[in-house]
């Protein structure tokens, strides 16, 4: 069966383990970005600021294009990978991530999306099978990635439970998230960890008795940590970085191109790594008229599932600019966004950041 393109390239997450070192193209980007957020004419700048700033994932192991971005205060350290997965053909790609602030008071983890295909028949059971639940599921990674903390369970909560069903599939999607408490380096830490939980399964009667097929993925897996205390800021900051993800076109369009060649072709013979350069060099430009149909709708369906969570955690505000939708941090009754796509937000009334920061800057109209 051919996978549906569509639904695995919405199943994309921006969005760590063993994060990569940033390369000199990505530090060069992070430096101008900085250099334009300096102070300039050092006027009475307020004390309950916050600047956010777009970062470029570049997608340094396949096309060499910038992959996507996010927005993050320019003082938290991040480490980030894209990466493709060859063995898996309904969406080759994956991210993780690892952010933290100055003072090391907060921190934010994204995990690469998980997923397989199970199946159940009269020759017996194969693959990888799917979590009962998102509770569940959600509770193995922590058990996974937190190993060796004593891990108390603070909160828990299923916000979506949403199924669809014809007469060829069976369609659920769960979010969830869970609250935990641990100590670490003398400190207590409280910790919120986010996942969505799609499941597609099938039944296809034979001779031999009915074949049941489960594809799966978990998705949109991430966690936000700090010292007690501080973590509503935090899950701030972690909102936004998932609201703001943005596929950039370019290379929406070639990953498309691949998950189509991936599925037409003989899989044992372009799994492998050396394959991937060949693979993406037969893309053409005649298949992207299709893809662009698709680009908006998938953000679209990636928003409607941040709005899910934003919705609960309440940790984003929603800003109008130019007939696009922005989600910032809440809490703040201004904020602004200069020529250079980097956004200044604050309590204080009758601040212009034009006094204090270089750059053009424009009032943003909350919706």
């Amino acid at each position: 069966m051919k996978p549906n393109l569509q639904l695995a390239l919405s199943l994309l997450f921006l969005t760590s383990c063993n994060p990569s070192q940033v390369n000199s193209r990505e530090e060069n980007a992070k430096n101008l970005t900085s250099n334009s957020m300096e102070q300039g004419n050092q006027g009475d700048t307020p004390t309950d600021l916050i600047k956010l700033t777009q970062r470029q994932v570049i997608d340094k192991e396949g096309t060499g294009l910038v992959a996507s971005t996010y927005l993050i205060p320019p003082d938290w350290s991040v480490q980030d990978r894209l990466y493709w997965e060859y063995g898996d053909a309904t969406l080759p790609i994956r991210f993780k991530a690892t952010m933290q602030n100055s003072d090391a008071t907060m921190g934010i983890q994204i995990f690469p999306d998980v997923r397989a295909v199970w199946s159940r028949g009269p020759s017996g059971v194969t693959g990888y099978r799917p979590p009962v639940d998102i509770l569940s599921g959600m509770k193995d990674l922590i058990m996974a990635e937190r190993k060796g903390k004593n891990i108390t369970y603070v909160n828990q909560k299923v916000l979506f439970n949403e199924s669809q069903n014809s007469n060829q599939a069976r369609q659920n999607t769960q979010g969830g998230v869970i609250n935990v408490q641990y100590e670490e380096n003398g400190q207590t830490i409280d910790e919120e960890f986010y996942a969505k939980l799609d499941i597609v399964e099938m039944s296809t009667p034979s001779m031999m008795g009915n074949m049941t097929s489960v594809i799966w993925a978990a998705s949109g897996m991430y966690a936000c940590k700090a010292v007690t205390g501080k973590l509503d800021e935090c899950r701030k900051i972690a909102q936004t970085v998932a609201s703001s993800g943005r596929i950039t076109k370019p290379f929406y369009n070639r990953l498309a191109q691949v998950i189509q060649l991936l599925s037409d072709q003989v899989y044992a013979q372009i799994y492998q790594a050396g394959q991937l350069s060949k693979i993406i060099s037969q893309t053409n430009d005649q298949m992207i008229a299709n893809i662009d149909a698709s680009y908006s709708q998938s953000q679209a369906t990636a928003d409607r599932s941040n709005n899910q969570f934003s919705d609960y955690i309440r940790g984003v505000d929603r800003y109008s600019d130019g007939g696009s939708e922005i989600q910032l941090p809440s809490g703040y009754a201004n904020a602004w966004i200069n020529d250079k796509g980097e956004y200044i937000l604050t309590n204080t009334m009758g601040w212009n950041p034009g006094t204090d920061f270089n750059g053009n800057w424009k009032q943003l109209e909350r919706n």
